[in-house]
């Protein structure tokens, strides 16, 4: 065990994974940003999205690999740390990139649902740049975001003695925390709340999107066609929910799950109830409970 309660196997095995899965990330979306800016023609609005997308998936996934990977492996106290180094990386990859990515979301999800349900509306708004204002705007609340949390330019009405609005990496924790405070605390909640409300507007569209295209009929086609097209849509619509909702699943995770207590009295009750109570559990899982459960009794024969 470490001097903060960690196992070396879980020090090991945690930063493994999150350099596996980072450097995989940072690989992936240097190669898609150079593929698609190399692209020769006009781009369409879902491509420049597709484009821009990558660069805050860039950002958040090499901080993770010569950032915290590198501290958390260490195990290096967060106060040997230079404070302005860390907080300059946690606002740029852990609120201003982590910001642009369910906006750019939102806008790739309107562009499906108004090429669906708009299409004759969507060409003849071709002629504005609607996507490019809206990666301007989202690029612009992004660098706000990122340079209001670093220090020296603290929002005004603080005291001297809470500018603290940084988003930092805790190695101990191995987690990217706001610093103590009203400043970073309004921060939070503000990129909170903003993510939440970009997860859920984005997956309407997913929705309603997804609705149209599986049970909409399409003349001459064969039901086999059918059932194959219907398909590969559910399939299309589980990875865009997925990926709408991934930050708001992670925002959560670091507001209140990585605070709940497994010795918990009342943690330890409702995990219990639920996984032996059939009347609380879903369906699937009431299912597969029973399947596993059926134990085969065959009666005994004495040899003579």
């Amino acid at each position: 065990m470490t001097e903060h309660g960690k196992s070396l196997t879980f020090i090991v095995t945690t930063n493994c994974l999150l350099f596996f899965i980072s450097s995989i990330g940072t690989i992936v979306n240097a190669f898609l940003f150079n593929k698609f800016a190399t692209r020769k023609g006009v781009l369409s609005g879902f491509y420049k999205l597709c484009l821009i997308k990558t660069i805050p998936n860039f950002i958040v996934c090499i901080s993770f690999l010569l950032w915290a990977v590198p501290l958390g492996s260490l195990q290096v106290n967060s106060k040997q740390i230079p404070r302005s180094i860390n907080v300059f990386i946690g606002q740029l990859s852990g609120s201003g990139a982590f910001l642009m990515g369910p906006l750019l979301q939102v806008a790739m999800a309107s562009n499906r649902f108004l090429s669906l349900y708009f299409a004759m509306l969507t060409v003849r708004k071709s002629k504005y740049p609607v996507t490019t204002i809206w990666i301007l705007i989202s690029t612009i609340l992004a660098v706000i975001y990122t340079v209001v949390g670093l220090p020296g330019t603290n929002l005004s009405y603080v005291r001297d003695s809470e500018k603290n609005c940084g988003f930092l990496y805790i190695p101990e924790e191995m987690l990217w925390l706001s610093e103590d405070g009203e400043c970073s605390q309004f921060l939070y909640d503000i990129l909170f709340y903003t993510v939440l409300a970009c997860s859920i507007f984005s997956n309407t569209l997913n929705i309603t999107t997804a609705g149209k295209l599986v049970f909409d009929k399409v003349a001459g086609m064969s039901a086999s066609d059918s059932q194959l097209r219907r398909r590969m849509y559910i399939r299309k619509f589980s990875q865009c929910v997925l990926q709408d909702c991934l930050h708001a699943f992670d925002m959560i995770n670091c507001t209140f799950i990585y605070k709940m207590d497994l010795s918990s009295i009342w943690l330890q009750f409702i995990l219990v109830m639920f996984f032996f109570h059939a009347d609380v559990q879903p369906k699937w899982l009431r299912k597969t409970f029973v399947r596993n459960s059926i134990i085969s009794v065959t009666p005994a024969t004495q040899v003579q």
